[in-house]
């Protein structure tokens, strides 16, 4: 027999009698915790239904499965007529007004009705598992179904365990698989038993797909049970589903995104897609890194070691790869040598420098030196191949190289910044794409999308660089908490910015001691952010000294320390910790209730000036107009990081959070930020908590 539990108001998963706090996102938990956006789920297998969720259909909101709230049901409508004019909307809704079941009620309405196939696009595994259980809540009243997709890395039941597996790239993960799988499909030794499996249990797999609606661990677990990979699964019952969760790379990569397209079975036809992307904001700079490389010297090294291994190694009549790529790696280092001075560490290449120095040491035109550098790629696959024939499973570096330096010669100054940049592990070249074209292309194939987030603004920026059509439609919506729940205020008189601190040298202190006071002057749990981990060890010393709290540290490069001091503040009610705007506990974290109540932010974190960053503003500046490149480049992401860091404080209806930001530029943003400039901030937070 089963006991009825109590339902978390946050993330809706189903607690054990007796829970005080959410096992999965931390809320507290009390006889009140029946939420009326929750799902039916029991405590023994993931998202099992108890009984169907008592709701009816909201007029006009077919898919919506709970009594709308807030701006629902105008952000309903809004997603809706967009899609259906064939417009992409780009939406900035802050915490509370439940974008992930909005979003799939709305393109649902819109898909069904035209037999289009949902991807929802999604930065991390969590937020996919988030869609499945709205997908199930939308279930108990309208006849839907959907599925979770990772990678192989994460799917892959056979070669898991083996080292380094996770860290293959999808390419070489997919030979392998696919050497795998032609033996199995010719009854050959050495095939895998999990794609054997497949077939006979797809029935069954799809059947528990469209019951439970599973997130994708657990559809793994399920899978690796009846002995059928959970990789091969998915791909084939993705043409049956509705909706389809995956991971920003599914379309961001061309190659992914092609097998995507064909699992799909919509021929490459983006028209059948209805697209919505979430958590936008990090959408861009995925999709720009995507499109980014670099060659450092150890993959250079590493290819020159290669060509030993090669009987075939002339790229062109008596030039030998192993000379091609060494006098490569003697430009690389000219660059240094002639163009950086003492102690540079950057240099923005405004030519071709090294091709140009590589044509005239062999007397090759543009097309000699661009089809000797497509021999290196060439012979580099065969490479290749010879390691997998032997189970060596990588691939060779030679190859890594060969397209690394193909991309090189052939990026586009006016969408790449190339640099030349020097750190401790010696000279690399970096090609650091501006503007996503792969990805621009496909959106504009697809009849709609929706992109959204809690801080997206300038909207028209983030159309602009993604290159959306001018067509697309702009909406913000306003958070449903009382405002009265969350105060912003900020300080004249200190500033982290370096001029500032080098002229000054009592600022530093003073920043310390209002860190120090803010800490001391309440009783709850709290978050100081810091522009750079170099600032942050600057003041541990004296902050260390002065608070008399339990301390933790956000630390560099150590993750796994990270989130065990995380663990520890989280299980607190007045602790301090330490960390850095932009990383992880700043955007991926949630901190329900009393977990956090108060963050201090120190300065504003504009991106450190470097000659890459002048040469992509000077780039936007020439594209859009003067200022525009200050305003992409530094100012927009400085604001975003700010909006996630104070977006930590208020998760739900109930929460109360004060943000007090240690920098007077933030003058300039009083409007962006809702923030009120103080004189005293640490008795307004003694007012604020406390009434007095």
């Amino acid at each position: 027999m089963t006991m009825q539990g109590m339902f978390c108001k946050r993330c809706k998963s189903l607690m054990p009698p007796g829970s005080t706090r959410c096992r999965l996102c931390g809320a507290p938990i009390d006889e009140s915790s029946v939420s009326n956006q929750s799902c039916l789920f029991s405590d023994s297998m993931d998202w099992k239904a108890e009984q169907p969720l008592k709701t009816t259909t909201v007029e006009g909101a077919e898919y919506m499965p709970y009594e709308p709230r807030g701006c629902q049901m105008m952000i309903i409508e809004d997603i809706r007529n967009a899609l259906n004019d064939g417009r992409h909307i780009v939406i900035e809704s802050g915490t509370g007004t439940g974008k992930t079941i909005v979003s799939l009620a709305a393109t649902l309405e819109h898909a069904m009705a035209r037999g289009k196939k949902i991807v929802y696009l999604t930065r991390t595994i969590s937020q996919s598992d988030q869609v499945m259980r709205e997908l199930r809540a939308i279930g108990t009243i309208r006849n839907v179904s959907g599925i979770a997709v990772t990678g192989r890395n994460k799917s892959c039941p056979l070669y898991r365990g083996t080292p380094g597996f996770e860290s293959l790239s999808p390419n070489l993960l997919s030979m392998m698989c696919d050497e795998r799988k032609q033996k199995s499909n010719k009854g050959l030794a050495g095939g895998c038993r999990y794609y054997d499996r497949v077939k006979t249990e797809l029935p069954a797999i799809e059947s528990f797909c469209k019951k439970e609606f599973p997130t994708s661990e657990a559809l793994d677990r399920y899978c690796e049970k009846r002995g059928a990979c959970p990789y091969e699964a998915k791909k084939a019952l993705m043409r049956s589903m509705d909706v389809v969760a995956v991971p920003y790379v599914h379309i961001l990569s061309p190659d992914i995104r092609n097998n995507l397209m064909a699992n799909l079975n919509t021929a490459g036809d983006a028209s059948g897609v209805a697209l919505i992307i979430d958590e936008a904001h990090n959408f861009i700079d995925a999709a720009r890194g995507e499109e980014s490389f670099v060659i450092n010297a150890r993959l250079v090294d590493s290819a020159i070691d290669e060509c030993d291994a090669m009987k075939r190694a002339d790229v062109a009549p008596g030039i030998r790869m192993a000379d091609f790529i060494r006098y490569f790696k003697n430009c690389m280092r000219a660059v240094a040598t002639e163009k950086m001075g003492l102690g540079q560490k950057e240099y923005v290449f405004d030519g071709d420098f090294i091709e140009e120095r590589m044509m005239a040491k062999y007397g090759m035109s543009r097309g000699d030196f661009s089809m000797a550098v497509d021999t290196v790629a060439e012979l580099g696959e065969e490479r290749t191949r010879i390691l997998m024939e032997s189970g060596d499973t990588r691939i060779s570096e030679l190859e890594t190289l060969g397209k690394a330096m193909q991309n090189w010669c052939a990026v586009s100054s006016r969408r790449f910044v190339r640099t030349m940049k020097i750190d401790q592990d010696g000279e690399y070249l970096s090609a650091s794409c501006i503007e996503p074209e792969n990805v621009s292309m496909f959106l504009r194939g697809v009849p709609g999308s929706v992109h959204m987030s809690g801080t997206l603004q300038p909207l028209n920026q983030y159309a602009r660089v993604l290159g959306l059509p001018d067509t697309t439609r702009f909406r913000t919506y306003p958070s449903p908490f009382p405002p009265e729940n969350r105060k912003v205020v900020y300080v004249d008189g200190v500033t982290t910015r370096q001029a500032d601190m080098r002229a000054d040298p009592g600022m530093q202190n003073r920043i310390e001691r209002y860190i120090v006071s803010l800490c001391e002057s309440v009783e709850k749990n709290t978050l100081v952010f810091f522009t750079s981990y170099n600032n942050m060890r600057a003041m541990r010393p004296y902050l260390e000294n002065h608070i008399h709290k339990d301390l933790y540290w956000e630390e560099s490069r150590n993750l796994r320390k990270t989130m065990a001091n995380l663990d520890q503040f989280r299980a607190g009610r007045n602790g301090v910790f330490f960390s850095v705007m932009g990383g992880s506990v700043a955007e991926g974290m949630d901190f329900p209730g009393d977990e956090l109540c108060f963050a201090i932010i120190v300065g504003i974190p504009y991106p450190p000036p470097s000659p890459e960053m002048q040469a992509m503003s000077a780039m936007f500046d020439e594209r859009y107009g003067a200022g525009k490149g200050w305003l992409y480049c530094s100012e927009v992401p400085a604001l975003r990081k700010m909006k996630q860091a104070i977006g930590r404080l208020i998760r739900t209806e109930t929460d109360r959070g004060m943000a007090v930001i240690l920098d007077a530029r933030a003058s300039r943003y009083v409007r962006q930020l809702e923030a009120t400039r103080s004189t005293d901030p640490a008795a307004e937070a003694t007012k604020f908590f406390f009434g007095h």
